[in-house]
């Protein structure tokens, strides 16, 4: 049985068994969910325990992809303010998982904290602030003279900055884990190695699921596909505008106690975890691999990208030749499926500047180490908030999609969301800024803050 330490980006402490439940691959159930990530991993749990049958598919390993590669925040800092519904939801639903659960997830309340380095970052975060209202608890400004008084192993002067001291932080594969063996535990099937080919739709309604192994029949799908989600729905009158980009994460051997909540400031993201290790990142840096799809729905995108250029970094290489040998020797049904574990490189220069960032802005910490790099594709929208819709374009699918990189955080109020969808409940949050259509009818807006 292998270990988890097979993933590359897994944190070696964060090593625990796979799971170890082999199944046939049903003949049908009440819903199948396509997508081993905590989207998924979650809606089956919730499911599982409404005493649905449940099958969840996953063509490599559960949180072998983004779920299992993000920096770990848990955050309501800073959302654009059509998500901070869900994210008080998953923030009252986080620190009691472990019981729930039976496994750990690694959260604690840590806090989550942006610094100011100029004028203008003070008044978008003041700006935010107030527009977010009441709907956001434990969240204030604070002063420059407050910042060095309360984190003084931060080097920089800085311009003050903005603190929610209810936000946290989980690890992501361990939370990711959590939800598929407790799903496991309930009666759900997990099948790994197991890829969705296609959607099984007649009459307008969905019938089921192909998958590499054969089909599954049943009347609800739910789609957490991430990446991938657009082939999968591209057989459908569906008009998704979906892009990939590439992010940059590394550890860090342990540190000394730094005293930081979640940190976003001076280009650099930052957790540190239990045993003194950190997660370190570009904030707001992300790398854009050019493939045959790069033009696909690139209309959405383009005066974004124009106005952030200074974050994006455009590369032809490896990507472009993976994408072009699947298009010639891999069937167009199998397009979704493969390749099954991507390899995603780190961008070393990313690495390089961030080691620099964290000696910048800690000049009083011992000179950091790198232990391991890796990268995820982030699947992104152009209004960088999720597609979560039951409504568009089939009976019986839902989709949940598009997280734009910040979707970890709310991965319990997305799968609590997605299961009441399921049952035909209603959701606890409304999900009109999330519409399947939205895009379709020109109902959008652009990003909150930078992709």
């Amino acid at each position: 049985m292998p270990p988890l330490n097979l993933l590359r980006h897994a944190p070696a402490d964060a090593v625990s068994r796979l799971l170890d439940r082999t199944e046939p691959l049903p003949a049908s159930a009440d819903v199948v969910i396509i997508g081993g990530g905590i989207m998924g991993c979650s809606a089956a749990w919730y499911l599982s325990r409404a005493n649905l049958k449940v099958v969840l598919l996953e063509k490599n390993r559960i949180a072998s992809q983004q779920s299992g590669r993000n920096w770990g925040f848990v955050r309501s800092l800073y959302r654009d303010p059509a998500e901070l519904a869900l994210a008080a939801q998953a923030l009252s639903l986080w620190p009691g998982l472990r019981a729930e659960l039976g496994h750990e997830t690694g959260w604690r309340r840590s806090g989550c904290l942006f610094l100011c380095a100029d004028e203008a970052e003070r008044r978008s975060y003041q700006a935010w602030l107030a527009e977010a209202g009441g709907r956001v608890s434990d969240t204030r400004m604070l002063s420059a003279d407050e910042v060095a008084a309360r984190f003084p192993l931060v080097s920089p002067r800085t311009e003050g900055g903005i603190i929610a001291e209810s936000d946290g932080q989980a690890e992501p594969t361990l939370a990711t884990l959590a939800f598929a063996r407790a799903a496991v535990g309930a009666g759900a099937v997990v099948l790994e190695d197991c890829g969705v080919s296609a959607l099984d739709v007649a009459g307008g309604s969905i019938r089921g699921v192909q998958t590499e192994h054969g089909p599954v029949r049943a009347p609800i799908v739910i789609c957490a596909a991430g990446a991938q989600t657009f082939r999968l729905l591209q057989g459908l009158d569906v008009q998704l505008p979906q892009k990939v980009v590439r992010s940059t994460v590394s550890l860090t051997a342990p540190l000394p106690p730094m005293g930081l909540p979640c940190f976003v400031g001076y280009g650099l993201g930052l957790r540190q975890r239990p045993d003194g290790s950190c997660i370190i990142a570009t904030d707001a840096g992300t790398d854009i691999d050019l493939t045959l799809d790069s033009l696909r729905a690139s209309r959405y995108f383009v005066r974004e990208v124009v106005r952030n250029r200074k974050g994006f970094s455009f590369r032809l290489g490896k990507p472009f030749i993976n994408d072009l040998h699947t298009r010639l020797s891999v069937p167009k049904s199998d397009w979704a499926i493969k390749p099954r574990d991507p390899d995603i490189a780190p961008n070393t220069h990313r690495v390089r500047d961030n080691r620099k960032r964290f000696a910048d802005l800690f000049a009083g910490m011992p000179p950091v180490e790198i232990v391991k790099s890796w990268a995820g594709n982030i699947d992104v929208m152009p209004d960088a908030l999720p597609v979560i819709d039951a409504a568009w374009p089939a009976r019986g699918l839902i989709i949940a999609t598009g997280f734009s990189g910040h979707g970890f955080g709310l991965g319990p109020a997305v799968g609590s969301t997605l299961a009441a969808l399921a049952r035909g409940a209603e959701p606890k949050t409304d999900l009109a800024p999330f519409s399947a259509d939205r895009y379709l009818r020109g109902a959008y807006s652009r990003p909150y803050a930078a992709i």
